[in-house]
């Protein structure tokens, strides 16, 4: 009978929790200590079945009538919810909150929340639009009313969310522009995502009593815009500038060309402006050297990126 402990990872093939397994999986010190269950929508996708060949255990978790099944034996879970899939706030903070029952009925030891500032709260109601932070927001407040033993990870922007506003000059064009209606001197704060997340997670797993409670703001470094197109200039080769007086509407025009709800628009504005006069983790300093290995740094990121190669 094994002696591991079981570890249940949500989204198991998507970039959160596949970056969890992989850290773990690659850790012959995590790995040794626990077993991986990973949710998923689908078991038989190919990128579930590849998780099967590693030694983790796929199942399907799709309601809460499923979430015992999968719960009942677990040590630890790592619990992420899609909002590109969801597009609904209600919808999010179900998901969340039918994780969070099942955890406290079966009595799970640690709880790892992918969570977010609550910025209807912190800006005293000047931004109630960015549901997606909200949301996450919400569910935490509900776990820490639960009393379940728990650690927030409040992840960073994406550095690959970046890859969506590199927006050529003209059609068919190698110049082109970045279009995120930032301030040139806004802080943004990035992660390599597929890489870092299962960083902090495991880092978390492996010192319980030290973030039992916490929230954890993960990202490399902060970045302005004008040292972002620096970067993407200096280590990715791209031919980019800040594009002159670019607007929100302009923003929210190309939103509505790629089929972006306009109740989604309002959200990434109010984050954008959010982030500019409050700070991405709403004033909390950057949890970047908690971890005994360095994390990937933009540089890093974008010398290696096939994405950002694809540009050049």
């Amino acid at each position: 009978m094994s002696t591991k402990k079981i570890l249940v990872v949500f989204g198991a093939t998507g970039n959160q929790g596949g970056s969890v397994i992989n850290s773990i999986l690659n850790d012959p010190t995590a790995a040794a200590q626990f077993e991986i269950v990973g949710v998923t929508r689908d078991p038989s996708k190919p990128a579930a079945v590849a998780l099967a060949a590693r030694g983790v255990k796929p199942v399907k978790a799709n309601d809460k009538a499923s979430l015992p099944l999968v719960v009942k034996n677990a040590y630890a879970v790592f619990a992420v919810t899609d909002w590109q899939e969801l597009l609904n706030k209600e919808r999010e903070i179900q998901q969340g909150k039918n994780i969070a029952d099942v955890a406290k009925e079966f009595n799970v030891k640690h709880l790892i929340w992918s969570s977010l500032p609550n910025v209807s709260k912190i800006s005293n109601n000047k931004y109630t639009k960015v549901l997606h932070f909200d949301s996450k927001a919400t569910v935490e407040e509900y776990i820490r009313g639960l009393g379940i033993p728990a650690t927030f990870l409040h992840l960073g922007i994406f550095m690959s969310f970046l890859f969506a506003h590199i927006i050529p000059t003209s059609e068919g064009a190698k110049s082109y522009n970045l279009e995120l209606p930032f301030p040139t001197s806004t802080k943004m704060p990035l992660i390599s995502v597929n890489k870092d997340t299962g960083a902090y997670v495991k880092h978390i797993l492996l010192n319980r009593e030290t973030f039992l409670g916490r929230q954890v703001s993960a990202a490399e470094n902060e970045y302005t815009p004008t040292e972002i197109v620096s970067i993407l200039k200096k280590a990715g080769h791209v031919d980019i500038s800040l594009p002159a007086n670019y607007t929100e509407e302009d923003f929210k025009k190309r939103l509505t060309t790629l089929g972006v709800p306009e109740f989604f628009q309002e959200d990434l504005v109010e984050n954008i402006k959010w982030i500019d006069e409050f700070g991405f983790f709403g004033g909390l300093k950057l949890d970047n050297d908690i971890l005994p290995q360095p994390l990937e740094k933009f540089e890093e990121f974008v010398a290696k990126s096939s994405e950002i190669a694809a540009f050049t």
